[in-house]
């Protein structure tokens, strides 16, 4: 983004000059006309070619500027790629394993297994693979022995015995 904002601003800028420099050159002819009405022609063929001469100017100009402005991209990043990754100093919090058991009637089970045994039961029903599983609900009934679930905001009643 910085080099497109370098590149415009330089070519802006190469363009204001030829412009400048454009006025200049007519402004130096006009005079030099009305100084010597006789070498009108001459001083004519002499502005326009000084114009083409400044306008080439400005697009070797205007060129070497987007080359200069790709350049420094172009080994930034390969600067970058060669770049060993940093270490950070700063030591991140341990995380507390959580993992959360449910007991009833001489059963235990995890809710992992639970949630793994209902993406087997929704891949299996649909056909679709895991990986298109937005969110997944589950509502265990230990009464009934049971975890109903909902996948990606389909409800029907499905279920999976615990």
């Amino acid at each position: 983004m910085a080099t497109k904002r370098t590149t415009k601003k330089a070519e802006t800028m190469a363009a204001k000059k030829a412009a400048k420099t454009v006025a200049e050159v007519k402004a130096t002819a006009a005079a030099e006309v009305k100084a010597e009405p006789s070498k009108a022609e001459a001083v004519k063929t002499a502005v326009v070619e000084t114009v083409k001469a400044a306008t080439e100017t400005v697009k070797a100009a205007t060129e070497s500027v987007k080359e200069t402005a790709k350049a420094p991209a172009k080994t930034a990043g390969k600067a970058e790629a060669k770049k060993p990754a940093v270490r950070r100093t700063a030591k991140k919090a341990a995380v507390a394993a959580e993992e959360i058991f449910i007991q009833y009637a001489g059963k235990e089970f995890t809710t992992k297994d639970v949630v793994a045994n209902v993406k087997k039961a929704w891949t299996e029903m649909t056909g679709k693979k895991e990986e298109d599983i937005q969110d997944i609900k589950v509502y265990v009934k230990t009464e009934e022995n049971k975890a109903y679930y909902v996948v990606n905001g389909e409800a029907e009643g499905h279920y999976v015995e615990l």
